[in-house]
């Protein structure tokens, strides 16, 4: 998230950077400013796009445990998730995910837009 949210993609963040970031992640914010930002979260590599390399990290983020490998997908678990993925957002077929498609996607699923926050109590 730091290297996201910082202008300088530093180990700090500013204070500007920190209200950015939460502006963001409120559960306020708009479906497209969430999905433009989320794209950059998950496009590690700063390619632009998000390929199977990309799309397997995020799941393998999001489906295990913190320091436990036993939840941790076997690669044939793997290559069905990112194929499935792919079939449903990468609509011109081209292997991957482009910001366009990205955006469409995420800006469309209210689930999407509901996970993409912070609430602070």
């Amino acid at each position: 998230l730091l290297q996201v949210f910082t202008h300088s993609g530093g180990d700090f963040m500013e204070f500007e950077d920190y209200l950015n970031m939460m502006s963001v992640l409120s559960p306020s914010a708009s479906a497209l400013a969430k999905a433009r930002w989320a794209f950059k979260v998950y496009d590690t590599q700063n390619k632009h796009i998000l390929d199977r390399e990309d799309i397997a990290k995020v799941i393998q983020d999001i489906t295990t445990s913190e320091g436990d490998t036993d939840d941790k997908l076997n690669n044939e678990e793997l290559r069905v998730i990112v194929d499935n993925v792919l079939k449903e957002v990468d609509l011109s077929g081209d292997g991957y995910i482009t910001y366009e498609e990205f955006v469409q996607m995420a800006s469309a699923s209210q689930e999407f837009v509901d996970s993409f926050k912070i609430i602070l109590n």
